[in-house]
């Protein structure tokens, strides 16, 4: 296989340069690398489209993530918070206990409401944690992302559009926080005279007189207006085509450019998987920047950050995994070129694997596919667990054994596994006579003066033939006594303490 120089530049021989000398090929070079970083910028709105639209538009992931918002610990204290406040705002608590208190303690009502009060928000994250809370809010979850493309047309029990504005109701959250709390029944009237004619004519005065909308219900939170939902929905619909589109176009000028760069495509698919890796890096980046930038400028109440960094953590985890998936492929891209690159260790490892490319290549196969079904059955990144990426990633794989067997096959027809053995056997003595005869060379110059660092260089590769096995312990004290011994004494001759 061709090879580049240590420039990087493709080796070609005077016979394959193209008419017209260098510029024809700093043109393609330039032409190749253009390509290579339109690959990666299609790549980064690539990984966040595919990351919206499973996100988004994926029942399960939806449905998974919402509850592990609520699970996590930072976001209940957050929510029970909002609910306890929504629920002594709800009920005057101060005054029906003075209306159950007898009268001559009925002063201390206040002062059980505010207790009260402190208790529910320590209540309330308990509350939430239970299965029946995390049961129903996962299920509304579901149903209500089975609706999310149809919301401005119709409504849910947990999302709602009326009044023009999208909502997230607690009320079921409000209800269960209540009912620990013995005020099921007060909430429950509240709420009845909310919704009927006294309440409208209540909302009515203070629509009238501030100019704002007062939601009927409690526990209430407006996610988006209509007009903001309708940008939403036109964004998520081209999200849909986009989450196809663009990672297909990534994948073919990566494959474009590996093509054109005949003659040196070893160093184009090294390219590839440095590119992977930079288009991780670029989001994994992206998302801790703009996240702190998000919160800080969003949340303006600094007890609500950490609730908010969770909320934005949890929601990106998909986003965090498929950037970690491109790092770990643009590694395996990077190493594959390695090995068949031109450097010693490469050299030797294709060396080592060509008879059982040869002789054995089935067992080399299932192997292959072996390590591919433990990966499967893992799962670390999304892509593992989707057919179609596995299927990619076993044609990849194929490709690269059949690659390495020809080329092994070249290189090495008659390899056999004596000569693997011979050849580390040769290597290690070589490493052995290497270093014991630096530690020679630093003991004749710690005999002629040379100082202490030639002595210290001398121990230093004594230690590493030691710790690689090379030396038994006898020999490691003999060689080093014989390097601490003073000038005119015989190397490995015992010492006479």
């Amino acid at each position: 296989m061709p090879e580049s120089s240590e420039a990087g530049e493709p080796a070609q021989s005077a016979a394959e340069q193209p008419p017209g000398g260098v510029r024809p090929q700093r043109s393609r070079r330039l032409l190749i690398d253009s390509i290579f970083a339109l690959a990666v910028v299609v790549g980064v709105f690539a990984v966040l489209a595919v990351w919206v639209h499973r996100q988004v538009l994926d029942t399960n992931n939806w449905t998974n993530t919402s509850s592990q918002l609520l699970a996590d610990p930072k976001i209940q204290t957050a929510l029970g918070s909002l609910l306890v406040n929504e629920l002594f705002n709800s009920v005057d608590v101060a005054d029906e206990l003075k209306s159950v208190l007898p009268s001559q303690v009925s002063g201390l009502a206040a002062p059980a409401a505010a207790g009260l009060r402190s208790l529910a928000i320590q209540v309330a994250p308990q509350v939430l944690s239970t299965s029946v809370v995390q049961n129903a809010w996962r299920q509304a979850n579901r149903a209500a992302q089975l609706e999310l493309l149809r919301i401005l047309n119709g409504g849910h029990r947990t999302i709602t559009t009326n009044n023009g504005v999208v909502s997230l109701q607690l009320h079921p959250l409000l209800a269960q926080l209540a009912a620990q709390l013995g005020l099921q029944q007060q909430l429950a009237t509240v709420q009845s005279n909310l919704e009927g004619s006294t309440g409208a004519a209540a909302r009515g005065a203070v629509q009238q007189k501030l100019g704002v909308k007062v939601p009927a219900p409690s526990g209430s939170i407006v996610i988006l207006r209509s007009s903001q939902l309708k940008s939403a929905q036109n964004i998520v619909k081209a999200i849909r085509g986009l989450a196809f589109v663009l990672p297909a176009l990534a994948i073919l000028l990566f494959i474009l450019a590996v093509w054109l760069a005949e003659g040196w495509r070893r160093v184009a698919v090294r390219m590839t998987g440095w590119c992977l890796i930079g288009v991780g890096l670029i989001v994994v980046i992206a998302r801790r920047v703009l996240g702190d930038a998000l919160v800080s400028s969003l949340v303006k109440v600094p007890s609500n950050k950490p609730a908010v960094h969770q909320v934005f953590n949890i929601g990106t985890t998909l986003l965090y995994d498929t950037a970690i998936a491109l790092i770990t492929y643009g590694l395996a891209l990077v190493i594959a070129a390695w090995i068949a690159g031109p450097t010693r260790p490469a050299h030797g490892l294709r060396r080592a694997l060509a008879p059982s490319l040869r002789e054995h290549v089935a067992y080399v196969y299932a192997t292959a596919g072996l390590a591919l079904l433990l990966l499967v059955v893992w799962g670390p990144f999304p892509s593992t667990r989707q057919p179609l990426p596995v299927i990619g990633i076993a044609i990849l794989l194929a490709l690269g054994i059949r690659a390495l067997r020809g080329m092994t096959g070249q290189e090495f027809p008659d390899a056999q596994m004596e000569d693997l053995t011979g050849s580390l056997r040769d290597w290690l003595s070589t490493r052995r006579r290497s270093l014991l005869s630096g530690v020679a060379t630093a003991r004749q110059a710690g005999a002629g003066g040379g100082g202490a660092d030639e002595r210290i260089a001398g121990l230093e590769r004594l230690a590493d033939l030691h710790n690689r096995g090379a030396l038994t312990d006898e020999e490691f004290r003999a060689y080093k006594a014989s390097l601490l011994e003073p000038p005119g004494k015989a190397p490995g001759a015992p010492s006479t303490d």
